[in-house]
């Protein structure tokens, strides 16, 4: 099974700085794009009010053609007026006008409703606007001797007006063939309202000089109810221009049919045009951004089912917004609004880029201040990481550490306290005990375990007379130099000191580590500890054993150490050696193992204390030398311990006389004339000893 992933503290800081740069991201995101929304909202809801504006004021212009129709209306249904009086009709019309800047025209056209119409029963009465401020023109079309005539002055306004004079008339047209006339009548008491046209008054003008104009037309009754004629007002197109017209702004707002022809211009110099059955705007007058808005398809859509449409598109790189809403009541006029994209946007892009670029700012000094910090931090990381490191590995030397964070200084400080703890723990405990323990992640518990050992016993000759003579602080200064010096060769050499007493060492090999050649091992130690010890003769005790080795103790405080009957032989036969002059004794177990590196003497068979089968000892001399002989004087000792065993006392003295110089034969060479003098009755060739 795969292991999951651990982050490090790296990790986990370039992570929360990358998730803080992320946050901040997605925060200028959704409060950039929450504003773009809001505001795109907003301006949406801006263009159909505006629409709606224009097309309210529109309207109200365009009604009040209506409302004019209806005043006068009720004049002759009230009798004010009397439609069969030519000059009742025209100050009817002339109070029209009077009362509303806005009209252009008035006028009411009679004839016969029925067919065939009757030439004499026609005729009409106009009044209109002039193009000169403040002059009006009066007109009135009869039939007489066959033909349609006219006549027409003008009036100033505010003058007195005298009855139209009649004189001079001029040959006309039939006002009642005209198709106003006839579309009212054919829709009689509606309100019919045209598209638009030219003003009546400006017809012998040239076209480029003739005024535009919309008009509604509308049967009149008179008193009696009878039919009385078709009243039309007039409205001048440039009175539509200025209630579309908004402030000086981005908007380009204007006047359109479905079939993306113009209404109303961008200027006074708009040209008028003939499309189709229609006036237009000719569309070479429009903005490009107008031209491209009556292009889209869904400017088609807008009438009676879809009143408002709103769309975008793309000219020369640059977006705009559209809005298009009907106009009721008219010939499908239709409202438009064009407005740049960057109108609404556009201080939204400056202060998002100054946020972009402080944001950039914010994140390089984030990124930079992180970096530091994570510098500093990692620094501190693998400070900790390091002295966990040697911790782990039971390296516990005190190292100069430190940080600028106080939290890590003070870890530090407690690694460096615990440090020193395992430094002393180590003077009391193994360490390759607590290694063990602790790789093994358990608990010391009371118990041993059956393991091959070495042991190693060491003692100072003669130490209790030389400690006699010292102050204790003094005595315990000099031991300590000189314990410090043996556990420095024993350990070197893989060795586990089990206790010091007094001023003898206990050591063993193999445990708590297992140690290859632990025999050879001690045999190393043990001559070692005799070239380096500092001013005293050690004498030394080896032998090799299975022992029981573990925690023993109260529950509470534990001893780790090696008990059993090879570790008690091993202290005997450290005890040997002042018997036989020598510094290191080791077992036949020893020498077996190591004889192949180093040099051994066997010096007797003895029975120790508390044992009573004889075993073979023999000394330590020093490490094998490839090439070099054995020393003549082991050889001979040798000899004459063979000749001794034999029970040829004499023998083995004679030959032992030889070398007076050496300390173990001297002592075989006294026991030998004992024996010679009395001799034994049972011979086994064993030395017991009854002491320690």
């Amino acid at each position: 099974m795969a292991l999951k992933w651990q982050p490090t503290l790296r990790d986990v800081f370039a992570l929360s700085l990358l998730g803080l740069l992320l946050g901040l991201a997605l925060l200028f995101y959704l409060a950039l794009h929450g504003s773009e929304q809001t505001i795109l909202h907003s301006s949406e809801r801006y263009r159909d009010l505006a629409a709606g504006e224009v097309a309210q004021r529109v309207t109200d212009y365009l009604n009040e053609a209506p409302l004019a129709a209806n005043h006068f209306e009720r004049e002759v249904r009230f009798g004010l007026i009397d439609p069969m009086d030519a000059d009742s009709v025209g100050r009817g019309l002339f109070s029209l006008l009077l009362a509303n800047q806005n009209i252009s025209e008035a006028a009411l056209t009679y004839g016969s409703r029925g067919l065939p119409a009757n030439p004499a029963l026609s005729g009409q009465i106009a009044v209109l606007r002039s193009a000169k401020a403040g002059e009006f023109v009066r007109k009135r079309t009869w039939f007489e001797k066959g033909a349609f005539v006219s006549a027409s002055d003008a009036v100033r306004e505010g003058s007195q007006a005298p009855p139209l004079s009649l004189k001079g008339a001029h040959r006309d047209v039939d006002p009642a063939g005209h198709p106003t006339f006839q579309g009212a009548v054919r829709n009689y008491g509606r309100l019919i309202s045209t598209d638009l046209h030219w003003s009546q008054i400006d017809e012998s003008l040239p076209k480029e000089q003739r005024r535009v104009e919309v008009s509604v037309q509308r049967t009149i009754e008179d008193f009696h109810g009878r039919f009385a004629g078709v009243l039309r007002i007039g409205l001048m197109k440039a009175q539509i221009d200025g209630a579309v017209r908004q402030r000086n702004d981005p908007h380009r707002i204007f006047l359109c049919d479905n079939q993306g022809r113009l209404i109303t211009g961008f200027g006074d110099h708009a040209r008028v045009a003939v499309s189709g059955d229609d006036l237009r705007i000719a569309p070479e007058n429009a903005p490009p951004e107008v031209a491209q808005a009556l292009r889209e398809p869904v400017l088609k859509t807008v009438g009676d089912d879809r009143t408002l449409a709103a769309t975008s598109f793309n000219y020369q790189g640059k977006v705009y917004f559209c809005t298009f809403k009907s106009l009721p009541r008219t010939q499908d006029w239709i409202v438009g609004i064009v407005v740049p994209r960057d109108f609404y946007l556009g201080q939204l892009v400056r202060i998002r880029n100054r946020v972009l670029w402080a944001l950039l700012g914010l994140i390089v000094a984030l990124v930079a201040g992180g970096g530091l910090v994570l510098r500093s931090v990692v620094r501190a990381q693998g400070l900790i990481l390091r002295e966990t490191g040697r911790m782990n590995d039971f390296q516990f030397s005190p190292a100069a550490n430190s940080s600028y964070l106080r939290d890590v200084k003070q870890v530090l400080a407690g690694l460096e306290r615990a440090k020193t703890a395992m430094r002393a723990m180590s003077k009391y405990v193994p360490v390759n005990l607590v290694r063990q323990l602790y790789r093994a992640g358990q608990e010391p518990v009371l118990g041993g375990r059956i393991a091959e050992l070495s042991v190693l016993f060491t003692d100072i000759k003669d130490f209790t007379a030389f400690a006699e003579e010292l102050p204790p602080d003094q005595l315990a200064e000099i031991l300590g130099r000189y314990l410090q010096t043996m556990a420095g060769v024993i350990q070197k050499e893989k060795g586990t000191i089990d206790k010091y007493i007094g001023d003898a060492v206990m050591a063993f090999w193999n445990a708590p580590d297992p140690v290859a050649n632990h025999e050879t091992a001690a045999c190393r130690a043990a001559l070692g500890c005799r070239e380096a010890a500092p001013g005293f003769e050690t004498r030394f005790g080896l032998h090799r054993c299975h022992a029981s080795v573990g925690h023993f103790g109260a529950p509470d405080r534990f001893n780790y150490t090696a008990i059993g009957d090879g570790i008690n032989l091993a202290s005997r036969l450290e005890g040997l050696n002042k018997y036989y002059g020598t510094t290191i004794i080791a077992s036949e177990s020893i020498r077996a193992a190591a004889e192949a590196s180093f040099e051994f003497r066997l010096l007797d068979r003895v029975a120790v204390k508390g044992r009573t089968q004889g075993i073979a000892i023999y000394e330590l001399l020093r490490e094998r030398q490839p090439g070099t002989p054995r020393p003549g004087f082991v050889e001979r000792y040798e000899e004459a311990f063979a000749l001794y065993q034999r029970a040829d006392f004499g023998a083995a003295l004679a030959l032992l006389e030889t070398q007076p110089d050496d300390k173990p034969g001297e002592v075989l060479a006294g026991r030998c004339r004992n024996l010679k003098d009395h001799p034994p009755g049972d011979w086994d060739g064993v030395r017991q000893f009854d002491s320690k």
